[in-house]
């Protein structure tokens, strides 16, 4: 049963029960029995009060039915993948709490579903990159291997041969760990811990970096300073950041700061163009168009930092980029962003 008619029964039937009650309790009270003529002008008053009681039922549920229909209006919509939002203000309480819960409910089903959606994209396009970036040194190593078989290769020639086929080896243990970083990224299931910052980046990040004598690495932050973390994430962030700022900074500096309980990543290596500021988060993108595979690299480096960053409840963004410095942030997100 609908709403509008079940409240016109409901208010209906308890305006029946509250009228025969309150007559009868009034002829109690009063103390005049209760004849044959009485009972009858009961009945005749409660016949009378019945039109009035089922027109403000009516009335009412049909106001109560009206203000209830967006529930249904709503799961309608997302049904259809349409997380509008409804910001009409009721008097009644507990409809706006109803309002305000639909909100929030249609928020995150749509964060959810753009970010499936992105991980089913991003996987996609994982598998078509990587047929093609794998399809390039494996068919390599199968002429390089014919031709040993076939006795093509000279003996002084060997040690050459074999220096080729191990760095085609090697390029396809480093597409795949980038991979399977990448997937890994995607998933957040680990568990975070407090970690001192400036500790942690001189001794778990410089230390593993590849030290450049034309390159000063700058630790700024505070001494004091924590965060909650995955450390393993942390590191991979840090460690991916770097990495990349050394590739484009030949003679320079990186520094590491804090602002505003935002860690800043800095460098005045080369330029990132303002067309391509949008898209170096984005899984398979480099800004490099070197045609070497070796040097080029696979595109994915700041992908993990960003699904990574995510998964700790932070995001990872590009500042600014000009000719002076290059500035990457790691900021804790809201709570009021998070849906």
């Amino acid at each position: 049963m609908k709403i509008k008619p079940f409240i016109i029964l409901i208010y209906t039937i308890a305006g029946l029960l509250i009228s025969a009650l309150s007559a009868f309790m009034t002829f109690m009270i009063i103390g005049t029995p209760i004849g044959s003529k009485m009972f009858l002008q009961i009945i005749l008053a409660i016949v009378f009060v019945l039109p009035i009681i089922i027109t403000i039922s009516y009335f009412f549920g049909k106001y109560l039915s009206k203000k209830f229909n967006f529930i249904e209006y709503r799961l309608e919509n997302i049904k259809q993948e349409e997380f509008n939002e409804n910001t009409e203000q009721n008097f009644i309480i507990e409809i706006n709490e109803i309002n305000q819960n639909m909100n929030f409910v249609s928020n995150r089903l749509d964060n959810l579903i753009s970010d499936l959606k992105q991980k089913n994209q991003n996987l996609s396009d994982l598998l078509i990159s990587m047929a093609h970036d794998v399809k390039t040194p494996i068919t390599i190593l199968h002429g390089y291997i014919e031709e040993i078989e076939d006795g093509l290769v000279k003996k002084e020639d060997l040690p050459k041969i074999l220096h080729n086929m191990k760095q085609e080896v090697n390029f396809l243990n480093e597409l795949t760990v980038d991979m399977l970083e990448f997937i890994s990224s995607m998933h957040n299931h680990k568990i975070k811990e407090k970690i001192m910052l400036y500790p942690f980046i001189e001794h778990e990040i410089f230390t593993l970096i590849e030290n450049k004598k034309e390159l000063q690495y700058i630790n700024s932050i505070d001494k004091e300073f924590s965060i909650i973390f995955n450390k393993m994430d942390l590191k991979k962030i840090f460690l991916n950041i770097l990495t990349n700022a050394s590739k484009y900074t030949h003679n320079g500096y990186i520094k590491i700061e804090i602002s505003n309980d935002t860690i800043i990543f800095e460098n005045n290596g080369e330029e990132i163009k303002k067309e391509f500021q949008e898209k170096v988060f984005e899984p398979f993108f480099t800004i490099s168009k070197s045609k070497n595979r070796k040097t080029s690299g696979f595109g994915l480096g700041l992908s993990i930092v960003k699904n990574l960053a995510k998964n700790n409840d932070y995001n990872c963004y590009l500042k600014s980029s000009t000719k002076e410095k290059t500035i990457f942030c790691l900021k804790k997100i809201a709570m009021a962003d998070k849906y």
